[in-house]
């Protein structure tokens, strides 16, 4: 499958999506408006999430995508619906005489969609999600087309992973550096309470854990506090 040098650009930018935005949800309306610049014709992308409350907008190029997405929702039944249901692509030549899905088609139609591609999004052989794009011109998308668009959603997933890998990564480093600065305002309060009372550490301690318990603020606030008063 030879691609145009507009759908090579677009897939190449994604390379770099999950590393750019620490984010997911401004990861993702990156990979929709990067479908909607690689795959021909299209006007609009989203990525449907998938969970216990039901199918959600995850991320979307634009409102006109968001409102076809949510229309589904609505109505109970659609391409993306059936795509996370059953983790196969659909592929949509004619929204106007698409006998499938009868309460959504005529409804996508009336709002200017003429064509659109579901491709469900998989994670360790779970789908977690679709991608779906949208266009205003009939038979829009070709083989090409949804190659192109496979390979979106194929990157949508993998960005989900990895973002959601750094966001972890960074709030066990954001808590670890939390706990490492609790317990060294600690230390400094045990040494004043020392120092004024000539107490040894462990008494030091229950002091303030007894004076936290009476004042009903947390040990780590009530020693931060000591300490500025100290350095005061």
């Amino acid at each position: 499958m030879e691609l145009s040098e507009e759908a090579l650009r677009g897939l190449e930018s994604l390379a770099g999506v999950p590393l750019s935005y620490d984010e997911l949800g401004s990861a993702l309306r990156q990979v929709c408006l990067v479908a909607v610049a690689s795959v021909r014709n299209a006007d609009g992308a989203t990525l449907t999430s998938f969970s216990a409350e039901g199918p959600g907008v995850a991320a979307a190029s634009d409102e006109w995508s968001q409102q076809l997405d949510e229309l589904q929702y609505e109505e109970h039944e659609g391409p993306c619906i059936d795509a996370g249901r059953s983790g196969v692509v659909f592929r949509v030549p004619d929204m106007g005489t698409e006998p499938r899905w009868p309460s959504y088609m005529p409804r996508a139609h009336a709002l200017g969609a003429a064509s659109m591609v579901s491709i469900p999004m998989t994670i360790e052989a779970k789908t977690i999600g679709a991608l779906n794009v949208y266009s205003r011109q009939v038979e829009a998308f070709g083989s090409e087309e949804v190659s192109v668009a496979e390979i979106v959603a194929g990157h949508a997933s993998l960005a989900t992973q990895v973002v959601a890998a750094l966001h972890g990564h960074r709030e066990l480093a954001n808590q670890l550096h939390e706990a490492m600065a609790s317990r060294a305002s600690i230390e400094q309060a045990k040494g004043i309470i020392m120092g004024t009372v000539g107490c040894g550490p462990d008494e030091a301690f229950e002091r303030l854990v007894q004076q936290s318990q009476h004042e009903n603020v947390k040990v780590r606030e009530l020693a931060e506090e000591l300490v500025r008063r100290c350095a005061r």
